[in-house]
């Protein structure tokens, strides 16, 4: 999700039906300039190189985003019941096949079709696959300086980034249960404050009502982030 302005002009944009490095290639009605919504940039077009803002998003089941946010509204697309339709790509993600046109690069260190929460900082890439998180969901790590803070609901396959500090502090955190409760919570070892994961919000304890800063992360085919950032680093557990 990004913000369409640019330099102060709101732009609006069309599918093309073209695909660069196997990502689907955007297009705005104003310059005709062609987008790659995986990375948000330009990449032909009078505004190559122009980069949208990244907005805060979450690729989730509807169950799960209605628990976080119980007063959503809901784009409808004028349907009875668009949480009826099946989805049309379910063979596709069964399907070794990776795109319809070669990926540019091989990269041979997990399945090319492995779902990975993926992370630019300072213009450094970071894939942190979700069968790794799944069985590690909660992960205090540090890229590019930066103290991180990844959470995973292995449930229905949901993920966050947040910079892993908050009031001067830069606290660890693991999972907590809460009795009769569910979904993904956390306690943090400066305050033992209760955190809601997926959403980064203190809801018990010294720190509550405090938010961790969530970061810019592309849930995506491994194929598909590796084609655009070929020096990623992908984390594991194995340290």
């Amino acid at each position: 999700m990004y913000d369409r302005r640019i330099a102060g002009k709101e732009l609006t944009f069309g599918v093309s039906g073209k695909l660069h490095a196997n990502s689907l290639i955007m297009y705005d009605h104003q310059t005709e300039s062609l987008w790659s919504h995986l990375v948000g940039a330009a990449v032909s077009g009078p505004l190559k190189g122009a980069k949208l803002k990244w907005l805060q998003a979450m690729f989730t089941q509807w169950d799960t985003w209605r628990r976080l946010y119980p007063s959503t509204k809901v784009l409808n697309n004028g349907r009875s019941s668009i949480f009826s339709l099946r989805d049309p790509y379910e063979s596709y993600y069964r399907s070794p096949d990776t795109g319809i046109i070669p990926t540019r690069l091989s990269d041979k260190r997990i399945y090319p079709k492995e779902f990975v929460l993926g992370l630019v900082l300072n213009d450094k890439a970071k894939a942190y696959p979700f069968s790794v998180l799944s069985r590690g969901p909660v992960v205090n790590d540090s890229f590019q300086g930066v103290p991180l803070l990844v959470v995973f609901d292995p449930e229905s396959t949901t993920g966050a980034i947040f910079r892993r500090e908050t009031e001067g502090k830069t606290p660890s955190f693991k999972r907590a249960h809460l009795a009769n409760k569910k979904g993904l919570f956390l306690t943090d070892d400066a305050t033992s404050s209760i955190w809601e994961g997926l959403t980064g919000i203190a809801i018990q304890g010294p720190f509550k009502s405090k938010r961790l800063e969530p970061l810019p992360m592309t849930p995506s085919f491994w194929f598909g982030w590796v084609d655009h950032y070929p020096d990623t680093e992908l984390f594991s557990l194995q340290r």
